[in-house]
């Protein structure tokens, strides 16, 4: 490590505050500050409604533990209309919240942003639901005590320690950027205020999805029924397929089957008769192919419109027959379907209308990952070969301008961790194609955002800034990626961030179209260019310099995780090569 590319802490906040060129930061609230712990004495109390939900009193048990984890105090607890000593931190629907006259509306907060203001008579935070609350706290202990929560294993969190501890003053209304945030499925994400597949003490909390993306075999299970009713399942060939076993690919209905419909919808009602507070259900075919060749089904299809629309027109039939059946019964329960692969395109029905009810993820795969998707970087011979099953960014963006001006209810589904291309345990670095797309994504209207994941060791900054623009896609991304360093990797953060910032010039500078859509082979004859011998000494450097500036154990083991997937990639090339 070289003295000179660290600068001194209050220099360097200076700096990257100058840097956020009107960006949304994580900078702490200015003055005047109001003491929450002083000089290793506990100078504030949280205070809860009389009867606190829940989830109201789990956001005061996490405000206390992280306290106690910076300053090894514990802040007193009350109810109300106990008198508190100190600062007073009011959480939920308090009776100061109530006073505040913040406006808790779907408008302003969204489904489950909050509303929170600091001053000398102290601290209110309180959401549109118990979970808002919860967020609130979240954002406070980030922003104002500078916890973070970089990645999501053990590794990730990051607590200062300090013998005072004080909030700054501000008002603010927060809307997530998305009603619906997906990023792993977990404790982080749920400190990283994800509300889809997030649990508290066990219990799932904010949205009640059902089921991730293929259900067809888990509404008509092909081990079960295909041996007494083989009409249900595709023809192949020119047969019906019969299964002793669940495939993990394939095995799809023959949707034409008015049964099969019925099937499908009495599958849903009943799962929805079994817990009415699911709020999205999901009706998707299998994974891979194996879709029915029966006349029935072909007809459906229409005119070939190419791989992208193959089965979009039958598709499009099923979704709204299925629910129309199951709207009568359940009105409010929102029905997501995929807009993924040989379905991604509109289907070509005229008068073509989807049901109120139906919900469209559209997956953005067998598209460009390497190229910000607005860019118009994506050139035909130039940076990738044109192929039946793959299409450049351009063309997405259209898809998913026409299925906006056809629905409201849009989600997206991202590729953050790509299955072809990390088969070859490549580094995966997308924070700059991110940056650009999860807020353009906002912009469109979607309303839902979610991306697979991956070895963090591969692409280190994916996941947090993922998660950091699915909650708030104003943030800026420079500010963040400073930040992410300087507490993550503490004295070893500038050769660090050189590391990371160079993975991602190396996809960059390569400027080649890369896709799960492309297939390994291509992905084995790209990765030795852009990953190539003086990429890997640069890269190589920077970690060896990390290692040598690192002071802690902490940070040396951080270190050693990235340089796994240096390690991993740099082999794989070399076999490559």
């Amino acid at each position: 490590m070289h003295p000179r590319m660290l600068l001194p802490v209050t220099c360097l906040v200076c700096l990257l505050s100058s840097l956020a060129l009107g960006g949304e930061t994580l900078a702490p609230a200015g003055g005047p500050r109001h003491m929450v712990v002083d000089k290793g004495q506990a100078a504030a109390t949280i205070v809860l409604p009389a009867e606190p939900r829940p989830l109201e009193s789990f956001a005061a048990e996490e405000l206390r533990k992280y306290v106690k984890a910076i300053t090894g105090q514990s802040l007193p607890v009350v109810k109300e209309p106990a008198d508190p000593q100190g600062y007073a931190i009011h959480l939920g629907q308090t009776g100061a919240a109530k006073k505040a006259n913040f406006a808790l509306t779907e408008e302003k907060l969204g489904r489950d942003g909050y509303a929170a203001r600091a001053d000398s008579g102290g601290l209110v935070i309180v959401g549109r639901c118990p979970l808002g609350t919860l967020f609130g706290v979240y954002d406070l202990v980030e922003r104002e005590f500078g916890v973070r929560w970089c990645e999501p294993d053990e590794l990730g969190t990051v607590v200062p320690k300090a013998d005072s501890l004080s909030g700054g003053t501000f008002q603010k209304q927060f809307k997530p950027s998305f009603n619906y945030r997906w990023v792993h499925s977990n404790d982080w994400s749920l400190k990283q205020r994800m509300n889809c597949f997030v649990k508290v003490k066990g219990k799932r909390v904010g949205v009640n999805w059902k089921w991730h993306f293929h259900t067809f075999a888990i509404l008509i299970p092909p081990e079960v029924h295909s041996e007494k009713h083989p009409e249900w399942f595709a023809m192949l060939g020119g047969k019906r397929r019969t299964y002793k076993k669940r495939p993990s690919h394939g095995a799809q209905p023959c949707t034409s089957n008015p049964e099969v419909i019925d099937k499908l919808a009495e599958g849903m009602i009943k799962t929805l008769d079994e817990d009415p507070t699911i709020e999205i259900i999901t009706l998707s075919p299998n994974d891979g192919g194996g879709f029915c060749e029966c006349e029935k089904c072909k007809a459906l299809d229409g005119p070939d419109r190419g791989w992208f629309a193959k089965y979009s027109n039958r598709l499009a039939v099923l979704n709204n027959e299925v629910a129309k059946r199951v709207g009568k019964r359940y009105p409010k329960v929102k029905i997501k379907v995929g807009a993924y692969a040989m379905y991604a395109r509109l289907p070509s029905i005229e008068n073509y209308k989807p049901e109120p009810n139906l919900l469209f993820q559209l997956c953005h795969i067998y598209f460009c990952h390497n190229h910000p998707i607005t860019s118009g970087k994506c050139k035909p011979g130039e940076t990738y070969k044109p192929s039946d099953q793959f299409l450049p960014n351009q063309e997405f963006c259209e898809i998913l301008k026409r299925w906006r001006k056809l629905t409201d209810n849009l989600f997206i589904y991202e590729y953050y961790a790509l299955g072809g291309w990390s088969k070859t345990k490549m580094l995966w670095p997308m924070v700059h194609t991110m940056r650009h797309d999860i807020p353009w994504y906002r912009q469109m209207g979607a309303k839902g955002f979610y991306t697979q994941i991956g070895p963090w060791s591969r692409a280190p900054l994916n996941y947090y800034i993922a998660a950091k623009l699915a909650w708030n896609a104003e943030l800026d991304v420079d500010w963040l990626i400073d930040d992410f360093c300087r507490k993550f990797f503490e004295d070893a953060a500038e050769p660090m961030r050189g590391y990371l910032l160079e993975i991602e010039e190396a996809m960059v500078r390569n400027n080649q179209c890369i896709s799960y859509g492309l297939g390994d082979g291509r992905a084995k004859r790209l990765a030795p260019k852009i990953f190539d011998q003086p990429t890997r000494d640069r890269l190589r450097a920077l970690l060896d310099d990390a290692h040598k500036g690192a002071k802690t154990d902490i940070v040396r083991k951080r270190i050693a995780v990235v340089r796994t997937g240096f390690d991993e990639c740099e082999k794989s090339v070399l076999q490559l090569e």
